[in-house]
């Protein structure tokens, strides 16, 4: 069974901010590419168990979502507030596409879609990860499974694999960590995306897209201080820039792996020194937790805990690091040719 490539240079935007499927056609002179998915909240659509609300499955509860006019308003598992349009032109002028791989967890209940198949889910991490957001070679295994047991075609030559992690769940710890302590972790986390890209290519996948780390000081999980005032600096950067150039020196050399340099895109436009002006609020969360330790969504005894900006568009930040889906569009934009290029579209 042929799956087709749904999107892979709007894949960040699809993936996180589809909330359903939406017919589309491709260009006559696209080519077809199968593609599946593996990270943490970049990438979910939906695979974290739906359950009360906590902040692990906050992006099953107002406000995520809210802006998604097109599927009502309502959350579905997408870690902002997943804005979608029926129609978006440069997605269409790019691919013709406009529709995301499905949910792995829907499997079941939806069989396998034509457009592939995510295994992405919500606070994994490359090496951390849990039963409920199960780590990267968890998810390249059960990938492999399904591979292994003809669920998943086992012809891979016209594949493309993007891994998109935001580093959060790896990485949380750092600031409590030496400089030895940082680099060793990094150390791990990196070799095991180096080991996902290699089985993934060893079982057939053509080409690999893997995200760089964005830069992490920037985020509003780390330049919010206790009082609730923006570092405009950016500092506690070393993570991201150390994470990067060992990506560079154990993936990037291979000419089928692309670095989807998320470093350059989000300091375009939301760094220290941001060259686009595009957003008004470049460190703030739209979304923001009252307590530093709180998240977006959160209720206690009946009473939200966060603010909400009433112009999502001029934030690049939903919450504490997502962006929006203005966030994500934006970011996109700054790689789409270069996609293009690598993908040969």
């Amino acid at each position: 069974m042929k799956l087709r490539f749904a999107a892979a240079v709007f894949a960040l935007l699809l993936l996180l901010l589809n909330a359903g499927h939406v017919e589309s056609r491709r260009h006559r002179d696209s080519r077809q590419y199968n593609m599946f998915v593996f990270g943490d909240e970049f990438a979910d659509t939906g695979n974290y168990p739906e359950a009360d609300l906590t902040k692990a499955t906050r992006a099953y509860y107002y406000p995520y979502g809210s802006n998604d006019k097109v599927h009502g308003a309502t959350p579905s598992g997408r870690f902002s507030n997943g804005l979608v349009h029926s129609k978006r032109p440069h997605a269409a002028r790019i691919l013709g596409l406009e529709e995301s791989p499905p949910a792995e967890r829907k499997r079941e209940q939806d069989g396998v879609d034509p457009s592939g198949m995510n295994f992405a889910v919500g606070g994994a991490g490359v090496v951390e990860g849990t039963s409920e957001a199960p780590n990267l070679g968890t998810q390249v295994n059960k990938f492999r499974r399904l591979v292994k047991h003809g669920i998943i075609d086992d012809e891979l030559t016209d594949t493309v694999a993007l891994i998109a992690f935001s580093g959060r769940r790896d990485y949380e710890r750092f600031k409590d960590m030496t400089n030895t302590e940082v680099k060793a972790k990094v150390q791990d986390v990196t070799d095991k995306i180096a080991e996902a890209v290699d089985q993934l290519m060893d079982m057939g996948v053509r080409k690999v897209m893997v995200t760089s780390l964005p830069p992490l000081g920037c985020t509003p999980w780390l330049s919010r201080s206790e009082d609730g005032v923006y570092d405009g600096k950016c500092d506690s950067q070393k993570v991201s820039s150390i994470h990067n150039e060992y990506l560079e020196e154990k993936v990037f050399q291979n000419e089928h792996v692309f670095n989807l340099d998320l470093k350059a895109a989000f300091n375009h436009y939301a760094g220290p020194s941001p060259r686009s002006k595009q957003f008004k609020y470049r460190l703030e969360s739209c979304c923001e937790s009252f307590e530093q330790s709180g998240y977006c969504g959160q209720v206690q005894d009946g009473e939200e805990q966060y603010s909400l900006g009433s112009k999502p568009d001029k934030f690049f930040y939903w919450d504490d690091i997502n962006p929006t889906h203005a966030g994500w569009k934006a970011v996109v934009k700054e790689s789409q040719e270069s996609i293009k290029n690598f993908l040969d579209i």
